[in-house]
């Protein structure tokens, strides 16, 4: 009985981050323009720093997303530095824009806001790893 050949290009996994932290940007940008609304300079504020942290971090959730077999272990590895990297320099050129604009921010809020995007892109990262270890894996 012949046996049925695998697929080498087939995507054994894609975790739902990218889709979680667009919805976690979005949730931020919300509050950001509900704050915007109350003080003008603390919005925009929130609204960088949430940014600076979680558009790099959904590129990145985007180029990385998909894990491949051993067989494609080499594209996989090249695409998660790729990746990696483009979060890096992209995350560079948005503390850049954001300290060279002549539009006045607020230092403290934005850095508050920036580390507390990143601590939610870990947790909405670690859930999602978590959520997906607990499924079953696929036959």
């Amino acid at each position: 009985m012949p046996r049925a050949r695998r697929q080498t290009s087939a995507v054994i996994t894609t975790l739902p981050v990218f889709k979680r932290l667009v919805i976690l940007w979005i949730t931020l940008i919300v509050i950001s323009g509900a704050v915007l609304i109350w003080h003008s300079l603390w919005g925009i504020s929130l609204l960088w720093g949430f940014s600076v942290c979680l558009v790099p971090a959904i590129v990145f959730a985007r180029f990385a997303g998909q894990i491949r077999g051993a067989w494609g272990i080499r594209q996989s590895v090249n695409r998660f530095y790729s990746a990696e990297s483009a979060k890096l320099i992209l995350t560079a050129v948005l503390f850049a824009v954001v300290f060279t604009r002549d539009v006045a921010i607020s230092i403290p809020v934005f850095l508050c806001a920036f580390v507390t995007a990143q601590i939610a892109q870990l947790i909405v990262t670690a859930a999602s790893i978590r959520q997906r270890k607990g499924q079953p894996k696929a036959g």
